[in-house]
């Protein structure tokens, strides 16, 4: 088991205004939240390396978005009920999106192409556009890795 530490780019979009609107909070206090809590992956599924990741504070818990959208980014950071999750892949979704990670959750030519694994913890670092691009780029020459550390029990 690891802890990692993942970069976080805050959207500032209608996605998130929903999530603002719908849990009365400010952007702000969602990326506090967000980036003061550590999440437990619990498992992977519906997409290699999408990990179901708990449990998210209360006061963003939301159900399922009532219409799915039918092309979510790779990388998005995502919240629904109790969980949070980031999709490895573009592919349809039904949760709420909050932000994106420039760093890839699953890749094949990687020794272990999963980032993470059940059990492992992981905690969000918010990030600017300079950062995020930044970060892509090197994940794109793949010269980045995530910050990652054993976890103590």
């Amino acid at each position: 088991m690891r802890f990692v530490v993942l970069a976080l780019l805050i959207f500032s979009s209608p996605a998130l205004a929903e999530v603002e609107r719908l849990t009365g909070l400010t952007a702000e206090e969602v990326v506090a939240l967000l980036s003061g809590t550590r999440f437990h992956v619990y498992m992977l599924g519906f997409l290699p390396g999408f990990p179901y990741m708990g449990d998210l504070p209360a006061q963003l818990s939301l159900p399922r978005r009532a219409n799915p959208r039918l092309r979510v980014p790779a990388g998005s950071i995502s919240i629904a009920t109790t969980l949070t999750a980031i999709y490895p892949y573009e592919s349809p979704g039904g949760w709420h999106l909050i932000g994106a990670t420039p760093i890839r959750m699953f890749d094949p030519e990687r020794p272990s192409p999963a980032l993470f694994a059940p059990g492992d913890a992981i905690s969000f670092q918010p990030i600017d556009t300079a950062a995020f691009a930044s970060i892509r780029r090197a994940v794109e020459n793949r010269s980045y890795e995530a910050e990652s550390a054993p976890v103590a029990i």
